[in-house]
């Protein structure tokens, strides 16, 4: 899924020699601005996530890194 969103965060701004209406123009730029934002954020998330993970299954079977833990 995340090339997925890769792209679609990639796209660009709608045409605006495309459209008749400013009014729909506006209205797609900022829809599109705002999947934009929102797609980022989920990406964020997602390698937030996969980071805990690989932490917490670290920690799990005894491989986490001790060197600077407090009372050691």
């Amino acid at each position: 899924m995340e090339p997925w969103l890769v792209v679609k965060r990639d796209q660009s701004f709608p045409d605006p020699s495309a459209m008749t209406d400013e009014k729909k123009f506006y209205h797609a730029a900022v829809s599109a601005s705002m999947f934009k934002k929102v797609i980022t954020e989920i990406l964020m998330f997602v390698k937030q996530q996969e980071e805990t993970l690989k932490a917490l299954n670290k920690k799990k079977y005894g491989k986490e890194d001790t060197q600077f833990k407090i009372g050691q």
